[in-house]
């Protein structure tokens, strides 16, 4: 199937209500662009539940999922243990386990359940899910939702590795903060030729940050969003949200976007490290500009 521009398209592209799945390397502005897309009117996406992916990881444990039982299992496993994030959604979990228990049994199905409860309980007909991770787990998003639509965010190398060691990771060495972006990166580039062009979008957070309207633009018409004046205006608005935040980890998203911030990087690091992050991802950092 080709669009009216001649770019392939999948063998999903007319169908409805497509799961939207944002990831990227870590503190690369998910939260942000998750933020602004639950503010659209047509899309609920929840704050991370951290759920999906263990589940993914864990499928052979829960045993034939055609089996209520074992499909009550899974259920319990995602609204009742103790470091479940599920409870991010806001549901019932006794309601919400038979709503999964009656769900078709698959693995995608039931986990698309839990969001699709969350999306019912605010009024919008479609939902979608954000994490980092996503992006170097990306095959099980293909795995579970063959009709997603990913989002993938690339924010400036040094940025994120700025902000990794602001918040202590890797004993705050840019080293492994510059490896985990490389690999998110890569991991997508995989994928990239098996995708078509309904499949995988990439926005950069700096778009994001210094042009706003004309990035959620683009991202809402890439899922199949309204795009109109009204539609963006409702985006923008997404500091407005009243929800819990963590203040270390995300204290800029209860404000509008400040371009002046996109480069507070190059006041983290020094010279040094800063010539570090740029040799070792040239080729990365040439091709996104």
């Amino acid at each position: 199937m080709e669009s009216p521009h001649g770019e392939t398209l999948s063998a999903f592209a007319q169908e409805p209500h497509r799961p939207v799945i944002i990831g990227a390397c870590p503190r690369s502005g998910t939260t942000l662009l998750r933020t602004m897309l639950n503010s659209h009117p047509e899309l609920a996406i929840p704050r991370e539940t951290r759920f999906v992916i263990e589940a993914w990881q864990r499928r052979k444990q829960f045993g034939d999922l055609r089996r209520p039982a074992n499909r009550r299992h899974l259920a319990r496993w995602i609204f009742k243990r103790r470091r479940s994030l599920a409870r991010r959604l806001g549901l019932d979990p006794r309601e919400a386990i038979e709503r999964l228990v009656a769900a078709p049994p698959t693995l995608g199905s039931l986990l698309a359940t839990c969001f699709v409860l969350y999306a019912e309980k605010h009024g919008k007909p479609r939902w979608g899910d954000k994490r980092p991770k996503y992006a170097a787990q990306i095959a099980a998003v293909w795995d579970l939702y063959p009709a997603a639509q990913f989002v993938n965010v690339v924010r400036d190398p040094r940025a994120c590795a700025a902000s990794m060691r602001k918040l202590g990771w890797y004993d705050r060495r840019l080293a492994p903060a510059v490896e985990l972006w490389q690999r998110a990166i890569e991991t997508v580039d995989g994928w990239r030729p098996k995708l078509a062009s309904d499949q995988l979008l990439e926005v950069r957070f700096e778009d994001l940050v210094a042009a706003p309207e004309t990035a959620l633009q683009r991202v809402a018409t890439f899922v199949g969003l309204a795009a109109d004046e009204d539609a963006v205006a409702r985006m923008l608005r997404y500091h407005e949200q009243k929800e819990a935040r963590s203040e270390r980890y995300h204290a800029n998203v209860a404000r509008p976007p400040d371009h002046t911030r996109v480069s507070s990087w190059s006041e983290a690091l020094e010279a040094a490290e800063i010539a570090f992050v740029e040799e070792a991802t040239r080729p990365l950092m040439e091709r996104y500009g």
